[in-house]
């Protein structure tokens, strides 16, 4: 590939003689110097240094990470004091040109993406506004279709991410809602992983955006949660560009007190690891709506799983846990076999006794009464919904989902047995969820899904049944939205739940068909969006899948048949392109006009 001229003026363009570990110790140099002491004369030198070397290497990866820091450190400097812009368009034009013929390969994708979506925005802010957002926007194409499951992907699409957020706010501010709250989360994940300064400064610019998004919204609730947090994470750091923005922070709170006055709560310094994701703050109703009232409120208010048992009980022993373990076996085996009513009376009363030893059983006996407690109540409320009696059903449902909670709130983290708890709490969660549906608690059916999507947010493939129900909780949600025509909000977490569930699609036939379920889904909000290339790729591999399953619902198939005769209808040449490949498992024709 022709080496590009050097297009910076006050950069060396002779032949610099280098080697790897030469240019990336330059690379580093540059890189804290301009994050330890800004922008300067010293700091301008070390990164021409780092260019030069890069240029006499010849490798294009380097070459980019090098001109990307000139090119951002110039934008900083041109940009802020308005001067000449020339020097600075042409170098971000470079910056394109050779992340350009770097987005393709593996190892350089997310510098090339980060780099890109850079300069894109400093030709916006240069005054090439179309141009910059055309940058941006065709980026963005690029990377949304692909999961970010590794960390280079994910630091892709949080760039990505950021520069079309940013650059929509100007134009079209009214949807980017998901997209913005899919961009902290992504970030705060990234802050989280990584440990870096640098990822945290992101972050807290972030929740600026977000709160920007908000406020067009009109979400004054959800701006004072981001403004919040990033004042939290402002105080972190020192120097006069910190204060000026904590400056820019409290005036934009004194605004929103004036307009919604509220109790202001600034989170503690450590509170940004934990913090819950603002997809689920954004899929709950606004504060005016009438909503079921937040997880940690309604468990917070449920009494029926504290104080002393009546009647001096003797607490429980290890006889009285087997005893007790076996007859929740038993009463399984009943519901299994159809024995409904005495199913139904052996686990009632098993959850009656359970109750009695809770409260005089201490730590760490009681432990085991509560999982027990919970599992005998989760199975009668299986039992009370099969049978048709939901609001039995959604009283024990819940009430299990709590005595969960309690038993894994009180468990060391991390270790084996706590995972295992969390996995059994978030799974009552999803099922009373269900429950929550069928009697009409909408509102309860979001809150227990988001709140699952929140205690599993840092489940990773080392557990790949918390996993799992995480990939369940995010396809119910976003079906259950979708139901509500919520497409805009749905549609990232289908997307999450997409790239879960392919990856544990070999573990088991169900999880198979729980993939193709989640292809479904996601090709049914492409279709409504009309991203008709998405919805071909889904529905390609979910017949694909199907075929190979051979035994799933035929409901499944029945939907994927509703929506190929749409999507050939409307994309018939994506459709006849993807028949001629081999990959459209469908026997529909494209209709002739």
């Amino acid at each position: 590939m022709r080496e590009p001229a050097c297009r910076c003026r006050r950069c060396d363009s002779r032949r610099v003689m280098s080697t790897p570990a030469e240019v990336d110790r330059l690379l580093s140099a540059a890189d804290e110097i301009t994050a330890r002491a800004g922008l300067g004369p010293d700091t301008r030198a070390a990164v021409e240094r780092a260019v030069a070397a890069a240029r006499g290497l010849g490798d294009p990866g380097r070459l980019l990470h090098a001109l990307g820091r000139a090119t951002l450190n110039l934008s900083q400097e041109r940009l802020a004091d308005g001067g000449d812009v020339t020097e600075l368009r042409e170098q971000a034009e470079e910056v394109i040109a050779l992340a350009g013929d770097l987005l393709s390969d593996p190892d350089r994708h997310a510098d090339a993406v980060v780099r890109s979506v850079q300069a894109g925005q400093i030709l916006a802010g240069s005054g090439l506004v179309d141009r910059g957002r055309d940058v941006v926007e065709r980026v963005w194409r690029l990377v949304a279709p692909r999961p970010a499951d590794g960390l280079d992907a994910r630091r892709a699409r949080t760039a990505a991410l950021t520069g079309l957020v940013t650059l929509r706010l100007e134009t079209d501010p009214s949807v980017l809602g998901p997209l913005a709250a899919e961009m902290v989360d992504l970030q705060r994940g990234l802050a989280r992983d990584t440990g870096e300064a640098a990822a945290v400064i992101d972050l807290a610019d972030a929740l600026g955006i977000f709160a920007r998004v908000a406020s067009t919204l009109g979400r004054p609730d959800l701006m004072r949660v981001a403004l919040t947090e990033q004042y939290s994470l402002e105080r972190m750091f020192q120097g006069s560009g910190a204060q000026k923005r904590l400056e820019r922070i409290e005036a934009s709170l004194a605004q929103l007190q004036q307009a919604a006055p509220e109790n202001l709560v600034v989170p503690d310094s450590g509170a940004w690891r934990i913090r819950r994701s603002y997809l689920d703050l954004l899929a709950q109703p606004s504060p005016s709506g009438v909503t079921a009232g937040g997880f940690a409120a309604r468990l917070a208010a449920e009494s029926r799983v504290t104080g002393p048992a009546p009647g001096n009980r003797p607490p429980a022993d290890p006889s009285v846990i087997a005893d007790c373990a076996a007859r929740l076996d038993q009463g399984i085996s009943l519901a299994d076999a159809d024995q409904v009513i005495e199913a139904d009376r052996v686990l009632a009363e098993l959850a009656d006794e359970l109750s009695l030893y809770d409260g005089a059983t201490s730590d760490p006996t009681r432990r085991d009464v509560r999982r027990l407690w919970s599992a005998a109540l989760y199975q009668r409320a299986m039992l009370r919904h099969r049978i048709g009696h939901c609001d039995d059903a959604w009283d024990l449902a819940w009430l299990s989902v709590v005595v969960a909670v309690r038993r894994h709130e009180g468990l060391p983290r991390g270790t084996a047995t706590e995972r295992e708890a969390l996995a059994d709490a978030v799974t009552h969660m999803v099922d009373a969820a269900v429950v929550a549906e069928a009697t009409g608690r909408h509102e309860d059916q979001i809150m227990l899904l988001s709140e699952v999507i929140d205690r599993c947010a840092d489940a990773d493939a080392a557990h790949p049944r918390l996993r799992r129900i995480l990939g369940t909780a995010l396809h119910n949600l976003a079906a259950a939205l979708l139901e509500r025509r919520q497409t805009a909000t749905a549609a990232p977490l289908a997307e999450r739940a997409y790239a879960i569930r392919h990856d544990l699609a070999v573990l088991d036939q169900r999880a198979a068909w729980e993939y193709a379920n989640t292809l479904l889904l996601t090709a049914a909000l492409a279709v409504d969006r009309q991203d008709w290339r998405i919805a071909v790729e889904r529905l390609s591999a979910v017949g694909r899948l199907l075929a190979a399953l051979q035994t799933y619902p035929e409901a499944m198939a029945g939907y994927a048949g509703q929506l190929v005769i749409e999507v050939t209808a409307q994309a018939p040449e994506l459709v006849d392109r993807a028949r001629a490949a081999g990959t459209w498992p469908y026997q529909t024709r494209t209709p002739q006009a």
